[in-house]
């Protein structure tokens, strides 16, 4: 038995190491970019849709020491079922197969960032709407009561039917960028309700406007009758439309 404890430590610490080396990485990146040059610091920036109400232009001048990494305005993937956390695909789910046939979208309607270090380093919240939307099988119905799903066998195939969940996410990350925002990387726990509070974990990758985003449900969906459990897992692109229009207001800063 010691082994064993001693086998999973090692792999917990190897793990710990690549979830951290990232972060590293683009703190250096962001260090060795970092000019002599005194920066006026801001301690708060806002992303999201919501800037088209009170548009900032200034948000990506470099003279600036803001923590603002991309937010994804609205953001498309694929979302896959797993009977448990890091579990194998079950059939009992249903569901036709192909990547559009299940899926994970929505927008940010706003997002806060807090600099901690040098516009390198800071936390985020936002709050977001998303769904994921399944399509049934042709032989398959699916019976939604809250949080419980039951696929009910169909005598003749018909027209797919979909298993949607509409869903209020608030982001809690930690990240780190470039002072340029060129390179980002967040990632933390994201609270979520659809028929009941829930959470995930996430991790989001920014290049420029794109984000690129990996999550996974620590609570599950929905439940089938004979008791299993239901958790996405996700994988996401998006875009952030605020920092498309502030880098061609403001070309220099390119």
């Amino acid at each position: 038995m010691p082994d064993i404890i001693h086998f999973y430590g090692i792999i917990y610490t190897k793990r710990t190491i690549l979830f951290l080396l990232p972060f590293f990485t683009i703190s250096v990146l962001a260090q060795i970019e970092e000019s002599n040059s005194i920066r006026r610091k801001e301690k708060w920036a806002i992303d999201g849709v919501v800037m088209w109400l009170a548009p900032d232009f200034d948000y990506y001048d470099k003279n600036l020491e803001r923590y603002n990494p991309p937010a994804p305005w609205f953001w498309f993937g694929t979302s896959s079922l797993n009977s448990g956390l890091m579990g194998d695909h079950q059939a009992q789910f249903h569901l036709r197969s192909g990547v559009f046939n299940k899926l994970d979208l929505g927008f940010t309607i706003i997002q806060f960032s807090r600099n901690l270090y040098r516009g390198i380093i800071g936390v985020s919240a936002g709050l977001q709407f998303g769904a994921h939307i399944y399509d049934v099988s042709h032989d398959y119905s699916a019976v939604k009561n809250g949080y419980h799903v039951e696929f009910v066998p169909s005598e003749e195939e018909h027209k797919s039917d979909s298993l949607s969940f509409a869903e209020v996410r608030i982001p809690l990350l930690i990240g780190a960028q470039t002072n340029n925002r060129l390179f980002s990387l967040q990632s933390g726990i994201t609270l979520c309700h659809t028929s009941r509070f829930g959470a995930q974990w996430q991790t989001i990758a920014g290049l420029g406007p794109i984000t690129i985003s990996y999550s996974q449900n620590l609570t599950p969906l929905f439940k089938l009758p004979d008791g299993t459990k239901a958790y996405p897992s996700s994988f996401t692109v998006g875009v952030d439309i605020w920092y498309l229009l502030c880098r061609f207001t403001h070309p220099k800063e390119q």
